[in-house]
């Protein structure tokens, strides 16, 4: 579990938009400690990336990916609902599943389906917790991965991170069916 947290804590980090004060920091380092090859392997793509991408492209290609586009956005209920009204409910469901884990979220910050906040929670809560909201979540996230794939982006290998850790949380290699949060009811 303590590797997963890692994982989860590095991609949480890595998928918010781009810092300067990444190519100072050892974040390299840490996701050298990871014992899992295919893991590291997908962090040290990343971080060759990084290292070899000029600051501002960065930046302009974070933006690209993530903010103008719907289907490769952070924020995972936006993928089932859109700007649906029934998409207010469900981020009060993914608020009280964070409250009952101890985790609260302050007003103004970050709406509570975006990425790298569940992927924060996933690094310091409980097991059981983690799996309830990767099983909500998973099939949002492959999608994710599929179109990132599709567009050669780099943050695939986040999204390939993330999803190894949570199979080996799970205890399973292959992909789980679960049915999304429009559905779960």
């Amino acid at each position: 579990m303590e590797e997963c947290r890692l994982v989860f804590r590095l991609c949480s980090l890595l998928l918010e938009y781009p810092q300067e004060e990444w190519r100072k920091e050892d974040h390299k380092h840490v996701a050298g400690l990871i014992t899992d090859k295919k893991i590291k392997t997908d962090f040290l793509t990343f971080f060759h990336y990084l290292e070899s991408t000029p600051f501002e492209i960065l930046c302009e290609n974070y933006v690209k990916q993530f903010d103008f586009r719907t289907d490769t956005t952070l924020y995972l209920t936006y993928g089932i609902f859109g700007d649906n009204r029934e998409r207010g409910p469900a981020l009060v469901r993914l608020k009280m599943e964070y409250a009952k884990a101890g985790f609260f979220i302050r007003e103004g910050k970050e709406l509570p389906d975006y990425l790298p906040l569940i992927l924060e929670f996933a690094s310091i809560a409980e097991e059981p917790a983690v799996r309830r909201i990767f099983l909500i979540y998973k099939k949002q996230l492959e999608n994710l991965k599929t179109k990132l794939a599709e567009d050669h982006s780099p943050y695939v290998h986040l999204l390939n991170a993330c999803l190894s850790a949570f199979n080996r949380l799970s205890g399973t290699n292959r992909p789980i069916e679960v049915q999304n949060e429009g559905n779960a009811g």
